[in-house]
């Protein structure tokens, strides 16, 4: 019985091993998928600009030098979809909510990834598009700073 048990035990680590594997990769595509596109819209324009026999040596160096410039505040934060005044009230319920809340069901509802720069970017748009519906009355907004919740003016 212990011989069981032992493998048992064996196997739900090697499981939870694998599941974790899993998780890395997924991620790690999903990345490399971003990176992948990326590199194509940078180097896109640089290739249709030069002719025929402009020089490989010269694209491998614009493919080496721009990724580093992208993640920055480049090419990826154009990905980041429009949300104006009419997306933040409708991502709010009866239930009062936390801007953590509210800020997760905006990337629920636009269906995205973002880097940390565009997270910064749609935190402050939700950041100031929140407290102006509040101070114009347009939702409710109850507590103050960190602990303030927000919720859909009752009809």
């Amino acid at each position: 019985m212990a011989k069981v048990q032992s493998a048992a035990s064996a196997i739900e680590i090697e499981l939870k091993e694998a599941r974790q594997a899993v998780a890395f990769y997924t991620r790690r595509i999903e990345d490399l998928e971003d990176i992948l596109a990326t590199l194509a819209s940078i180097d896109a324009p640089s290739t249709t600009s030069r002719g025929k026999g402009a020089g490989k040596k010269a694209a491998t160096k614009t493919q080496t030098a721009k990724p580093a410039a992208s993640s920055s505040k480049g090419a990826r934060s154009t990905k980041l979809p429009p949300t104006g005044k009419d997306f933040w009230p409708g991502l709010l319920t009866d239930t009062p909510q936390s801007s953590a809340q509210v800020f997760k069901a905006a990337l629920a509802a636009l269906r995205i990834r973002p880097n940390p720069e565009d997270r910064k970017k749609l935190s402050q748009r939700m950041a100031n598009a929140l407290s102006t519906l509040a101070k114009n009355g347009e939702i409710n907004a109850e507590g103050d700073r960190r602990t303030r919740l927000y919720s859909r003016k009752s009809a």
